[in-house]
């Protein structure tokens, strides 16, 4: 007699699907009542997990598209994260990411690493060449205004003064957000074959060293050295390990290997955000230095230079001893190597899954690529009614709007918040109510191309519905959100699109079995943390968008010009018109990706709470369909 669990062949061939059940339900009732149990042992789970991968690859032999094959796939998920849970408590899963994966992904980066780290020397190099040849060098660097108050600091006998004119906590919140964005925007120019990242990382090393070089010209080299590294060691090692990390997104374009290169961009690319996630923390280190810590000038001398020191040996152990140690004691072995497997641009996008930011970020990439001609046509359409309702109201009130100069030869944001100023100002409600309209329509427009993604009984259960009620709070958060834009900035307006559209998400698919509601996915930090890397990484690519703006619009300007010969005011007008169209463009673009990140994150969140899919399949089990009174195996 076969033991309990064993499966027992019939006539030598495989059992039916009823007789698998029957025999081994027992047993599965057994392992879902273990699972419910506060502090479940570990042996037990690794003894369940055996046991129910062996049903599991049994059944994806014998009955691979009947519900016991999801069931059993979903009950293996259920041990193997309850497994790692109890070898990794919840803090420990989190720590082990800084521990083991940020060391390996330094370690396989270390060529970009070295690379970037001299680029930095070499242009801060530069820099003090520069400065030391022409004297005026670092009033086109830094700029006339802070040249100016950085003199009268030296005048009054405080030439660090800069850092004591701000509140300590604001002024650590405002640095770091914008070293995270600096940082951010240096990883996604690698997108540029690493071109963009080679540029902002010479941008930033010269840029320190006429910094530096400006107070030792003045004999203050020690007072600004004691001052500047304190939150300086931290600041411009994180610099250029997010040149690194650029230099790796680029490196899977240009050198691909066995790969093709849509497979290894993809490799890279999730190498390059893991390394920039795990930078964030350094920055806010950073900018909480430089807030309540280099203020201080009165400090003694070596004491702040002790802090420089183990800041510095802190970087040197973290950075590149750590990577080194762990490689030669083969410790990275036994790393889980989570951005190895590459997905296809055509694999079915999972819904039912729990996965993180970093893969719904992908996920979210891999819709826009699939329907990049509906997100072109989309953009494009709401990019040219947004410019039709902006020369319709300044027909009716001239003197309330105007387009950004053309003087410049390079675009700057000034251009962007020109736009965002008049579509998400309040004294503007009928551009206002206009973009608001088209960025709902556009969200609408996602969920049905999403709807499209989704497996049919996944899409028959999933049948959204669009009403009144929605569609009027649609248009009121989609202001709100402008007004976001118009005042905190995109990558904050691009966070809320997010929540926006786990909230759309939540009520177009209002009338399926257990929905979630928002107010408890704003009491989730997984539901922040998607929304704040969607937001980042969205704001980011507007951010990149521009600063493409002078080769696109340049060459619709030349294009214009040839075609219609025009006076010079004309061609000013063409320069403006391309410049708001460019921008509308690429801010629709982005709020189609950010609204696919929360409506995927929104199916995560979704399955995590209520586990619904799992559920689903669990009801289905033992039900099978029948033909002519007899039941399809």
């Amino acid at each position: 007699m076969p033991k309990r669990g064993e499966l027992t062949p019939l006539n030598g061939q495989h059992m039916r699907e009823t007789t698998f059940i029957q025999q081994n339900q027992q047993k599965w009732a057994k392992y879902e009542e273990r699972l419910y149990q506060s502090c479940p042992d570990a042996d037990q789970l690794r003894e369940m997990f055996v046991h129910i991968t062996d049903d599991l690859a049994y059944a994806r032999t014998f009955y691979p598209n009947r519900s016991v094959h999801h069931y059993l796939n979903g009950l293996a998920q259920q041990i193997f994260r309850l497994f790692h849970r109890s070898q990794y408590p919840p803090f420990g899963q989190i720590l082990s990411f800084w521990t083991d994966e940020m060391p390996r992904l330094l370690w396989e980066s270390r060529r970009a690493l070295g690379l970037s780290f001299g680029l930095f020397i070499l242009s801060m190099a530069i820099g003090v060449v520069s400065s030391h040849a022409d004297p005026d060098f670092a009033r086109y660097i830094l700029g006339e205004q802070y040249v100016n108050m950085t003199l009268e600091n030296i005048e009054r006998g405080d030439p660090m003064a800069v850092y004591k004119n701000t509140p300590p906590l604001g002024m650590s919140i405002g640095i770091a957000a914008n070293n995270v964005s600096v940082a951010l925007m240096t990883v996604l120019s690698g997108v540029f074959t690493s071109l963009g990242t080679v540029l902002i990382l010479i941008r930033n090393g010269i840029m320190v060293g006429v910094f530096q070089y400006f107070f030792i010209e003045r004999g203050l080299f020690w007072p600004s050295f004691l001052t500047i590294w304190i939150h300086g060691t931290l600041e411009i090692s994180a610099i250029i390990v997010a040149g690194a990390a650029g230099l790796t997104i680029g490196s899977g374009l240009l050198f691909p290997g066995t790969y093709t290169r849509r497979q290894a961009f993809q490799r890279s690319a999730r190498r390059g955000i893991f390394l920039f996630l795990g930078l964030v923390p350094v920055f806010v280190l950073a900018a909480f230095f430089e807030g309540f810590l280099t203020r201080h000038t009165e400090a003694p001398d070596a004491l702040r230079l002790s802090f420089i020191l183990l800041s510095l040996l802190l970087v040197l152990g973290y950075f590149v001893a750590l990577p080194w140690w762990k490689a030669r004691q083969r410790s990275f072995e036994n790393v889980f190597n989570f951005y190895e497997p590459v997905i296809p641009m055509r694999e079915p996008i999972l819904f039912s899954a729990i996965k993180n930011p970093a893969e719904t970020l992908s996920d979210a990439f891999r819709l826009l690529f699939r329907h990049l001609s509906s997100v072109a046509r989309y953009s494009l359409l709401a990019s040219g009614a947004t410019s039709g309702a902006w020369w319709l109201q300044k027909s009716v009130r001239p003197a309330r709007l105007s387009l950004p100069n053309a003087s410049s030869a390079l675009f700057s944001a000034n251009d962007a918040r020109s736009w965002l100023a008049q579509v998400g100002n309040l004294h503007e409600p009928f551009l206002l109510g206009a973009e608001a309209l088209l960025l709902c329509t556009i969200s609408v427009a996602c969920l049905r191309l999403l709807q499209r993604e989704m497996p049919e009984d996944f899409r028959n259960a999933h049948r959204g519905r669009w009403y009144w009620p929605l569609a009027i709070g649609s248009v009121i958060c989609c202001a709100g959100t402008l007004v976001i834009a118009n005042n905190l900035g995109t990558v904050v307006a691009y966070s809320w699109a997010v929540f926006l559209s786990l909230w759309l998400n939540s009520l177009y698919f209002s009338f399926v079995g257990q929905r979630l509601p928002l107010y408890r996915l704003l009491f989730q930090p997984r539901a922040w943390l998607g929304a704040g890397v969607i937001g980042l990484v969205s704001g980011a690519l507007f951010g990149l968008s521009l600063i493409a703006n002078p080769l696109t619009v340049g060459a619709l300007v030349e294009f214009f010009r040839w075609l219609i010969p025009a006076q010079a005011e004309w061609q000013q007008t063409y320069y403006q018109l391309a410049s708001m169209l460019w921008v509308s463009f690429s801010f629709h673009i982005c709020w189609m990706l950010a609204t696919w990140g929360g409506a995927l994150e929104y199916f995560s969140l979704r399955e995590k709470e209520v586990a619904w899919y799992l559920f689903q399949k669990i009801d289905q089990v033992g039900i099978c369909s029948c033909i002519r009174g007899l039941a399809r195996e």
